[in-house]
């Protein structure tokens, strides 16, 4: 059959929405719907009409007419098939009624609906009304994924906000008791000219103001042991020297320097700068391959939740393959995969590949006759695999807290890669810790960590996981005996080797079977990866 023109009119032909799929002028596509109503009678029972040149398939939608303009050699089964689906996708457009007003209020949505039903040059799609619903919502996973996201960072800074007013109403108590005045200047106790003092305040740590004798209030934490610090990455705030004291004609401390101050006291770290460390990590992870003219890209992304008691509750790995062809000579191919990790993989494919192909390995469209879409990147295979078997697990993460009771507790963090036939690179490591004090460190393997003061946790930093360094351990010591509070443990990590195995044999010509050369860029990432 072939469509040369769908349209939604009034019963006095003119067209409120009209789509034409073949190369036909304005004028004539109206003159038809024109001449429409002339052809049936008004007790006529038929729903189609024809004329010399072309035939009208028809159905009364309330005040209004949905046509079809065929040619005379189509299939009229076929052709009142493809009315009622148009029927069906009208009166699921226009929701509350079929009017005029509704039809011009939907007019863009029901064009780009047509156009899923039948393609360009009048042919019809193999769709139902599930597929077309299904194409038209256009959801996607990966936005769902980065509005909990932005959800999760906007719950955090608010949770940060009241943490960080707690904490100041608490310091501005303490130094009430100590005999400071609520504007961080000298109380009762400062004696003389001033007193020799010292103390946190929003973290500021005021210096020697003037030489009279007076009190230290940070002289106790001189005294704490110095715990064992990575060189490259513990993120403990740096020593502070003694202050110069007050200085006239000197310019008070900007809004901007105090809230940077207080930051690194507390350890605190922006938003914006654990994005774009997570955005360098996955980066990374793509090989740095020069793109042919047609491209791969295979995309998995891989969920877990790990019982602390050992266990594997549930594990989940999504993946889908893209092609981009930038080159039309080159847009008839077909694409031979390579074989599967394992049988219980569920795959499904795009609506226009061929599934019976697809059966022996090898992808390529249901009409061989079509090319793929040039410069439009197109999923064509999506894929999962669930299970609840320890052995499928990449990385398995072991914790082991030991009180030791007098108040303190020694843990040993423990990894071992699973499977050696991945490479697993920026792994994130981040255990969280009880306790008002930070751990120390006893020793890490790798020697890259840094402690979070704001989240309070310690992210253990591993650039590379392979057969080399298969498992590692971090010891650290904390004063507190809550076994509970180093869970749940997350884990992130990327690599360029997919999990299930998925790549690409070769391409060919969909002509005459020669090779035609293509690249292929392969990312494996963690959406939720969790020790509870």
């Amino acid at each position: 059959m072939v469509v040369l023109a769908a349209s939604v009119c009034t019963k006095a032909g003119k067209p409120l929405v009209a789509r034409h799929f073949v190369d036909m002028p304005r004028a004539r596509i109206e003159g038809l719907l024109a001449s429409f109503p002339k052809l049936i009678g008004s007790s006529d029972q038929h729903t189609f009409v024809e004329t010399d040149a072309v035939r009208y398939v028809y159905q009364p939608l309330e005040e209004l007419f949905l046509v079809l303009i065929t040619n005379k050699q189509s299939n009229i089964l076929q052709d009142i098939e493809s009315l009622h689906l148009f029927a069906r996708i009208v009166s699921e457009t226009c929701r509350s009624k079929v009017d005029e007003r509704e039809v011009s209020r939907n007019a863009f949505e029901l064009i780009n609906v047509f156009d899923e039903v039948v393609c360009v040059g009048g042919y019809r799609e193999s769709v139902n009304l599930g597929h077309v619903r299904t194409i038209v919502e256009m959801e996607s996973h990966e936005e769902r994924v980065q509005e909990e996201i932005e959800r999760n960072k906007e719950r955090e800074a608010k949770e940060e906000l009241a943490r960080k007013a707690k904490l100041m109403d608490a310091q501005r108590r303490e130094m009430a008791k100590k005999g400071f005045n609520s504007t961080g200047g000298f109380g009762s106790n400062s004696g003389g000219s001033g007193g020799n003092f010292g103390g946190n305040y929003g973290g500021f740590k005021q210096g020697n103001m003037g030489g009279g004798g007076g009190f230290d209030s940070g002289s106790s934490a001189a005294s704490a042991p110095k715990p064992f610090q990575s060189e490259s990455s513990y993120s403990s705030a740096p020593a502070r020297p003694m202050g110069k004291g007050m200085q006239l004609g000197k310019k008070q401390t900007t809004t901007e320097a105090m809230f940077e101050a207080i930051k690194k006291d507390e350890g605190l770290v922006d938003n914006n700068q654990k994005a774009g460390a997570a955005r360098g990590g996955a980066s990374s992870a793509v090989s740095n391959v020069r793109q042919e003219a047609v491209h791969v890209v295979i995309d998995e992304r891989i969920s877990a939740r790990v019982s602390r008691d050992g266990g594997l509750e549930t594990m989940e790995v999504k993946g889908k393959m893209e092609l981009k062809v930038s080159d039309a000579s080159k847009a008839m191919i077909r694409v031979a995969m390579a074989n599967a990790y394992s049988d219980t993989i569920q795959f499904t494919t795009h609506p226009n590949v061929d599934k019976n192909l697809f059966a022996t390995g090898v992808i390529g469209l249901r009409d061989p006759t079509r090319p793929f879409p040039v410069n439009q990147a197109l999923p064509i295979v999506k894929w999962r695999f669930l299970s609840k078997d320890d052995s499928h697990l990449p990385l398995s993460i072991n914790c082991w807290p030991s009180p030791s009771g007098n108040g303190s507790c020694d843990v040993n963090i423990e990894y071992e890669l699973q499977l050696d036939r991945l490479e697993l690179r920026d792994v994130v490591i981040s255990v969280p810790y009880p306790g008002s004090s930070d751990p120390v460190i006893q020793s890490a393997d790798g020697h890259s960590y840094q402690v979070n003061r704001a989240a309070r946790t310690i992210e253990w930093q591993l650039p590379l996981i392979d057969t080399r360094n298969k498992s590692g351990v971090l010891e650290f010591t904390v004063q507190d005996e809550d076994v509970n509070g180093f869970f749940p443990i997350r884990v992130s990590f990327a690599s360029a080797r997919p999990y299930c195995s998925v790549s690409v044999g070769e391409v060919v010509a969909v002509a005459d079977g020669s090779p035609v050369a293509f690249s292929q860029d392969v990312v494996l990432m963690t959406e939720d990866y969790s020790i509870v």
